[in-house]
């Protein structure tokens, strides 16, 4: 299965040896037969106060920069693999916008970076991963820098929430566990899908019948029951979609787990040591353009390990 036809990978600011993040981009898109775009953003020049005192052009300074660099960029990227020829694109400006603008001209199908390294500063106020998952319309691979590249678990977490669209959500459930089944396949990992759930007002039921504690039971058996029949229904169109001998090879787990997401999640990945995260961003506020949610980001800023972030059809990109 071709997962991704035109893939970007976005080189870090001080590029050297090829990181791990790289070579699982490389070998992605050779499996795939993709096309691969190595994409470098360069920060805009803005010279000093001393640098105007001696009288060095700002445009003409900028200019050898820029030319340096494509010099520099091509060269690494000739140095590469030769079995895919990768393509170089050098942007200047704020990395996340160039991301995106590269990403809507040019249809890529899937972002891989590595994740930054960020300040407190810049985890308070916005990363630029973070705002590259909230405004990316293609699907975004965010891998850590100690990364390995054979991977042994795959977690992929489904959504089952009934106050959001549930046609949206079972398209995203869909697309998710088709990209989830076809890497596990491909790496030969442990496929893990999760979906946690909460009564929120479970808590509260004292306030209106008589024996709160066997009320609250039932809630949470009522909710426990409902997301098991859904799981179930899900592994069964998997099963229909792979055909009965793939399914039984990949033999998927599944676990409906009770409690917070943004507890629960993270907790499991690291319980099942996983090497890979894929997960929907979903806003709730119906508005176009706002993606990704508080949990979807209190999630992906807990986990240890890399994320595959993938939003549903119909997203409307902010960035023009």
């Amino acid at each position: 299965m071709a997962l991704f036809r035109n893939i970007v990978y976005v080189l870090d600011d001080h590029y050297t040896e090829p990181p791990a993040s790289l070579l699982r981009a490389i070998t992605l898109a050779e499996n795939s037969q993709a096309t691969l775009t190595i994409l470098y953003v360069l920060p805009k020049l803005s010279l000093s106060s001393y640098s105007q005192e001696i009288e060095i052009d700002h445009e003409e300074a900028e200019s050898l920069i820029i030319e340096r660099e494509k010099v520099r960029l091509q060269e690494y990227v000739h140095s590469l693999s030769q079995n895919i020829s990768p393509t170089a694109d050098l942007r200047i400006g704020k990395s996340y916008i160039e991301i995106v603008r590269a990403v809507t001209e040019n249809s890529f199908d899937l972002v891989i970076k590595q994740v930054d390294h960020i300040s407190w500063l810049e985890r308070l106020i916005g990363s630029n991963d973070m705002q590259l998952l909230r405004n990316c319309p293609c699907p975004v691979w965010l891998l850590k820098d100690n990364v390995n590249v054979d991977y042994k678990n795959i977690i992929v977490a489904v959504d089952f929430d009934t106050e959001a669209d549930e046609t949206l959500n079972a398209d995203l459930n869909r697309k998710m566990l088709g990209i989830a089944s076809a890497l596990s396949l491909a790496d030969f990992t442990a496929l893990h899908i999760v979906n946690t759930y909460d009564v929120p007002e479970a808590g509260f039921v004292s306030l209106w019948v008589d024996q709160p504690s066997n009320t609250e039971q039932d809630l949470y058996e009522s909710e426990y029951q409902r997301r098991s029949y859904q799981m179930k229904v899900l592994l069964t169109n998997l099963q229909q979609s792979l055909g009965e001998s793939t399914y039984r090879y990949l033999a998927p787990k599944s676990y409906v787990v009770r409690g917070i997401a943004d507890h629960e999640l993270p907790k499991m990945a690291d319980d099942l040591n996983a090497d890979l995260v894929i997960m929907g961003t979903v806003a709730r506020t119906g508005i176009p353009g706002a993606i990704i949610g508080n949990t979807a980001e209190s999630v992906l800023s807990q986990l240890q390990c890399s994320v595959l972030a993938i939003k549903p059809e119909g997203f409307v990109c902010p960035i023009k």
